[in-house]
């Protein structure tokens, strides 16, 4: 155990790729996994916003729902296998209870917005983004504004 201890620091310190190859490895994965948990949570946004038009409006209750109503559908499905597939990026996945919470949280923060793009389609199927978003901007919060770096860089010299 010593051994291989210290012979991985003989690598390192030899090699000063070693160290940032293995900070770019660790960076790819979480990387990854934050764009699997937003697959998911897009996938499962369709069943929690369903739910909440069916006026179950606590988190809980929408993901009882979405669960029961539409595990068969392929966007609760491919939202499982997802979720499946993140052991193998990440050691430690985030709680599959976690993420529905967050899901039916968010989808009940933008509910007007669901809403209002839920009317259009209604009338016209196809949407193009410019539409949709021109659709949805008066019922979402304004973006913040940037904030400046705490000091001033220094000048060119």
């Amino acid at each position: 155990m010593v051994l291989s201890k210290a012979r991985v620091f003989i690598q390192r310190k030899d090699s000063p790729r070693s160290e940032s190859r293995f900070f770019e490895d660790d960076m790819d994965r979480y990387l990854e996994r934050d764009c699997a948990i937003r697959e998911i949570v897009t996938c499962l946004a369709g069943p929690f916003a369903e739910s909440a038009f069916e006026g179950y409006l606590d988190p809980f209750d929408m993901a009882m729902n979405a669960s029961d109503e539409n595990e068969g559908s392929s966007d609760y499905a491919d939202a499982k296998r997802i979720y499946g597939e993140l052991r193998f990026l990440m050691p430690r996945r985030p709680d599959w209870g976690r993420i529905e919470d967050r899901t039916a949280r968010l989808v009940l923060d933008h509910r007007s917005a669901i809403e209002a793009l839920a009317a259009h389609l209604l009338v016209k199927h196809d949407l193009q983004f410019d539409e949709a978003l021109m659709i949805v901007a008066p019922h979402l919060p304004p973006m913040p504004a940037a904030t400046p770096p705490e000091r001033p860089f220094p000048k060119p010299a």
